[in-house]
């Protein structure tokens, strides 16, 4: 999948989508781009979300835990320690379990389960763009 190219004077809040199920990549352009104002930069792979994040600006990650070629959880803690990155909300997605997730070594502030209904999601992007609007 490629990334949409946004022009520089949309002023619009960006919202990078670390997934690689074709299908939740789907969804969530689609019922993001429904329910708000918000440009999409979409990554299926890790690694390349690795090497691309700290530039792009984004002011929200979702984050799947389970991706190929850079696992989530490596990829958070990447993010947790760019100085360019280091305070941009983050909400992990996953199917994994409380325990599963603490013996990867991952502690986040933004957890949403698998399955989990979109209006959470957009509540939860919501209500973090509007407190880093505000911040």
């Amino acid at each position: 999948m490629v990334a949409h190219v946004v022009e520089v004077s949309d002023k619009r809040k960006l919202i990078a989508i670390v997934e690689d199920d074709p299908q939740l990549v789907e969804m969530f352009h689609d019922m993001l781009s429904v329910f708000g104002d918000w440009r999409l930069h979409i990554f299926v792979d890790g690694q390349l979300a690795k090497d691309q994040l700290p530039e792009i600006g984004a002011q929200l990650i979702l984050l799947d835990v389970g991706l190929p070629n850079l696992d989530g959880v490596s990829l958070y803690k990447i993010l947790r320690g760019h100085n360019s990155t280091k305070n941009i909300p983050i909400i992990v997605i996953t199917g994994s379990h409380d325990w599963e997730l603490q013996r990867m070594g991952l502690k986040t502030g933004f957890l949403l389960r698998k399955p989990f209904h979109m209006q959470e999601l957009i509540s939860i992007i919501s209500a973090l763009l509007l407190q880093e609007r505000e911040g």
